[in-house]
């Protein structure tokens, strides 16, 4: 999807059934693979309408939630006004920029939700990802395994047809991260453009910035 498709599409993103299932299982995956603390700060890549957002803000301190679409963030401003929530900042970034990532204190953590198959630079963005993180943070990415291009219907803004995790953790690697994990944690079953209902798994990248 462009930037103006995820705009439009933002008022109804939270009533597909299969959005709010993959949001749980991430969540749920999240918090078992990593020890989220009350003192932490996060950083989401790709925050959308803030469905993994709103769900790990009670184990954490502060979420600077990200997107690249206005729209999204328009929804995640009414979450956090309707649930009187005070701990999640949304803001409003280009990723492709030079400086898109925020300055100043790190953070523990930096996370994304099938975000990275969007970026055409990912080892670019890895590379930010370890410079606004604390000496010993945690990233974790979320992402597609490898498919045949079947998921999406509308191929606007798709850089990669999912990953093979060996080699986006072998990446992660090169960039610095060590204790690089992948698991699968969930599977999308759904129609695809084919008009076939097929199984597209999705793996969660854990990883600590040492």
């Amino acid at each position: 999807m462009t930037k103006e498709l995820f705009d439009n599409a933002a008022p109804n993103w939270d009533t597909n059934p299969i959005r709010l299932q993959l949001a749980a299982q991430v969540s749920a995956a999240l918090r078992h693979a990593l020890p989220l603390a009350s003192d932490m700060t996060a950083f989401e890549i790709g925050c959308g309408t803030g469905l993994i957002t709103t769900a790990l803000a009670p184990y954490l301190k502060k979420i600077i939630a990200a997107d690249s679409s206005a729209g999204m963030l328009r929804v995640l401003r009414e979450k956090i006004k309707g649930q009187k929530i005070i701990n999640i900042e949304p803001l409003e970034i280009d990723f492709s920029a030079e400086n898109s990532f925020p300055a100043g204190q790190p953070f523990n953590l930096v996370y994304a939700n099938m975000t990275l198959h969007h970026i055409s630079d990912v080892e670019a963005v890895l590379k930010k990802c370890r410079q606004i993180l604390t000496h010993d943070g945690f990233l974790a990415m979320a992402d597609l395994e490898k498919e045949d291009g079947s998921f999406h219907s509308d191929m606007g803004g798709v850089q990669h047809l999912g990953f093979i995790p060996e080699e986006l953790a072998e990446t992660a690697g090169k960039c610095g991260f060590t204790d690089v994990n992948t698991q699968r944690v969930h599977v999308i079953t759904k129609e695809n453009s084919r008009k076939q209902i097929r199984d597209y798994p999705v793996f969660l990248l854990t990883a600590r910035n040492y």
